[in-house]
C-alpha cells in the first residue's frame, strides 16, 4: 500500500459515534464524509460505533463496533428525576471506561473527535483526557443540540436549573482549551452563542462536511405539465413540524385540486408527539396519489437520488427546537440548488439569507405554509433559477476543504 500523501499525511484521528447503527439519519453520512475528507488529505481515521451497527456500515467505515448502549435510545428516560441524573453519571462512566481501554490499545491519536455530544458524554471525555491525555493530542467535542430553550419571540436562551451540571462539566475543559488540548465546536453560530452564554466558552463554528452533488450546469427542460416535487427528507421527528406539514398539504390539495404538485415524505421510523404518543400519517394523504410516503430504510444512494429529484424542500421546523440548530437537510438542499420553504427566525432563515433561496413561514402557521406551497408552484421557475444561481456559493461555504481545515485547525481556522 502506498504511503499517504497530503497536508495531513501521518496524522491519526479517532471518530466516536456511539449511536451509529445504520445508514438512516445523518450520522452515517457525516462520519463517512469525515473519513473520506481525512483520507483525501492523507490522514488515517479510526471509527468507533455501536456494537449493533449493520455489517454494511461497519464495512464502509472500517469501524470498530463497540458501544453496547447509547443514550440516544432513550435508555435513561425515566420518569423519576433522580434516575435520570443517575443515568447521566452512569453513561459518562461507560463512555470513559470503554474509550480509555480503546485509546490505550489503539492510540496514540492526534485528534479524538466526538461529533454528537450531550451531557451524557462531557464528563466521560474529560475523564478520558485526564487518564489517557498523553496518547491524545487534542479532543474536539461538537455540540449539535440545544442546551437551553427559546420561548416564542425571544432570541435569548432560557436555561433550566439542571443545566448547571452541564455548565460545570463544560467549564472543566477550560485549562485544556487554554493549552490547545481541547476545542469545542458546533455547526451553528446561534448555537455557539448559546453555549457561550451557558459556560463562557464559545465553540468554533464548523461548516457542514456533507453537501450534495452540484446541480447540472444547464437545467433540464421541464415539461409544461411537470409537477413541482416537494420533499421532506431526513429522520422524521415531531419537532420538525410534521403535523403542521401534513395539515398544510391537506389544505393545499383541497384548495388546489388541479395543482401541479406532488409530495414526498420520509416516514421510515415511528414519530412520537409532544406527549409521547405515536403520531400517525394522515390516512387521506396516504391514499392520495399525489403524496408518496417513504416507509422503508434508504441507502445513501437512494437518499441522494431523492434529494436530486426534489424541486423544493419542505422544512416547517418548530422554532423552539430549531431556532439555533442546523438542518443538515437544508444544507444538502441549498448546495444542490434546491429552494426551501422554512420557518422564519430560525437557523434555516440565516442559511437562506446567506446562500439559499426560499419562502419563510411563521412558526406553526398551517395556512401560511399552504399558501407558501401555492406560491412556490406558481413562481417555481423564477425561484428555482435563483436557488441554482446560489448553489456555488453554498458549496463554497460548506465545502469539504473548509470543514477539514476547521476540524484540524489549519490555516485561519484554528
Amino acid at each position: 500500500m502506498p504511503a499517504p500523501h497530503g497536508p495531513l499525511a501521518g496524522k491519526r484521528m479517532l471518530v466516536v459515534e456511539e449511536a451509529l447503527k445504520s445508514e438512516s439519519g445523518h450520522w452515517f453520512e457525516y462520519v463517512r464524509s469525515v473519513k473520506q475528507l481525512n483520507a483525501a488529505a492523507g490522514a488515517e481515521t479510526v471509527v468507533v460505533v455501536h456494537k449493533d451497527a449493520q455489517p454494511d456500515v461497519v464495512a464502509a467505515l472500517e469501524a470498530h463496533a463497540l458501544f453496547p448502549w447509547t443514550n440516544w435510545d432513550g435508555i435513561y428516560n425515566h420518569p423519576q428525576a433522580w434516575r435520570r441524573y443517575l443515568g447521566i453519571v452512569q453513561h459518562n462512566w461507560r463512555v470513559f471506561r470503554l474509550m480509555r481501554g480503546f485509546v490505550a490499545r489503539h492510540g496514540p491519536f492526534d485528534i479524538v473527535f466526538a461529533p454528537t455530544v450531550v451531557i451524557h458524554h462531557v464528563f466521560g471525555w474529560r475523564w478520558l483526557m485526564a487518564a489517557q491525555g498523553h496518547r491524545i493530542g487534542q479532543i474536539v467535542l461538537l455540540f449539535r443540540n440545544n442546551a437551553g430553550s427559546y420561548e416564542p419571540g425571544r432570541r435569548e436562551p432560557v436555561f433550566k436549573r439542571s443545566t448547571a451540571v452541564l455548565r460545570w462539566a463544560l467549564r472543566s475543559f477550560a485549562p485544556l482549551i487554554a493549552r490547545g488540548r481541547a476545542r469545542f465546536a458546533t455547526d451553528s453560530a446561534k448555537l455557539a452563542l448559546e453555549y457561550r452564554l451557558l459556560c463562557g466558552i464559545e465553540p468554533q463554528v464548523f461548516p457542514s462536511p456533507r453537501v450534495s452533488p452540484p446541480p447540472p450546469l444547464e437545467e433540464a427542460t421541464r415539461a409544461p405539465d411537470a409537477p413541482v416535487t416537494f420533499a421532506c427528507l431526513g429522520p422524521a421527528r415531531f419537532e420538525k413540524g410534521i403535523d403542521v406539514m401534513q395539515e398544510a398539504i391537506r389544505r393545499f390539495l383541497a384548495a388546489h385540486p388541479q395543482a401541479r404538485a406532488r409530495f414526498v415524505i420520509q416516514w421510515n421510523q415511528p414519530i412520537l408527539d409532544e406527549s409521547g404518543a405515536l403520531y400517525e400519517p394522515d390516512p387521506a394523504l396516504v391514499a392520495d396519489p399525489r403524496v408518496d410516503l417513504i416507509t422503508e430504510a434508504m441507502s445513501s444512494e437512494r437518499y441522494d437520488a431523492e434529494v436530486a429529484a426534489t424541486d423544493c424542500m419542505l422544512l416547517p421546523y418548530r422554532r423552539a427546537s430549531y431556532y439555533a440548530r442546523i438542518s443538515g437537510v437544508a444544507v444538502e438542499a441549498v448546495t444542490a440548488g434546491v429552494p426551501l420553504i422554512y420557518t422564519r427566525d430560525t437557523w434555516c432563515e440565516d442559511l437562506v439569507a446567506d446562500v439559499g433561496e426560499g419562502i419563510g413561514v411563521d412558526d406553526g402557521d398551517v395556512d401560511g405554509l399552504a399558501q407558501a406551497i401555492a406560491r412556490m408552484v406558481a413562481d417555481f421557475p423564477a425561484i428555482s433559477a435563483r436557488a441554482r444561481a446560489k448553489a456555488l456559493a453554498a458549496r463554497e461555504s460548506h465545502s469539504g476543504e473548509a470543514f477539514t481545515a476547521a476540524l484540524w485547525g489549519l490555516g485561519g481556522h484554528g
